[in-house]
Parts: C-alpha cells; structure tokens; sequence
C-alpha cells in the first residue's frame, strides 16, 4: 500500500523529508511555490537524499524545462497531467529500487 504525504510549501515538504529520509520513495513539486521555487527544493533534495524527483508545471518552455533535468530531475511534467501519466510514474521508484540493489 502507498502513501501520499502533501505539503503546501517547499520548506515543509523539505523538513518532513528529512526528518523521515528512508520512508518515502518518490518526490513530485510543482516548479512554482510561495516559498521557495521547485528547482530549488530540486537541489536540496538532490544533494541531501537519494530521491527521484518529477517537477510539474503549466510552463512548457524548453529552457525551462531543461533546468529542471540538468538540476538533476527524473521526469517534469506539463500540465494539465493526465491521470494515465501518474500511473506510470511507478517506474521511476522501480528504476531507484534496482540501481540501490546492484
């Protein structure tokens, strides 16, 4: 069984997050956050845990989007995201699961 844990700013996501670093297996923000914006968090969970991250934004621009992958992003989803998409994001805790195992 999975569970969702969801925050409404970046600095709570990061704090759960830490305080809990071997429970979750996935991250998805949206780039666009009153507190701090998703590259950041992006940084801070890269260089902190090994997580992977989708960002989520209405911003499609290609440099934009090219950030977030060379921020160190798995996936960055433009919305609106279609239900068959989430379902598919399984295959990036899979991925993480097998590179820890080898």
């Amino acid at each position: 069984m999975s569970t969702v844990t969801k925050c409404n700013k970046a600095e709570t996501a990061l704090s759960v997050l830490r305080e809990h670093k071997n429970e979750f297996d996935i991250v998805i923000s949206d780039v666009h956050m009153p507190d701090m914006d998703g590259f950041q968090l992006l940084r801070h969970i890269t260089s902190e845990m090994d997580l992977p991250v989708i960002l989520i934004s209405a911003d499609a621009r290609k440099q934009v989007v090219m950030k977030g992958v060379t921020y160190g992003a798995c996936d960055y989803l433009i919305k609106p995201v279609r239900i068959e998409t989430l379902k598919n994001i399984w295959q990036h805790v899979v991925r993480k699961k097998a590179r820890n195992t080898v």
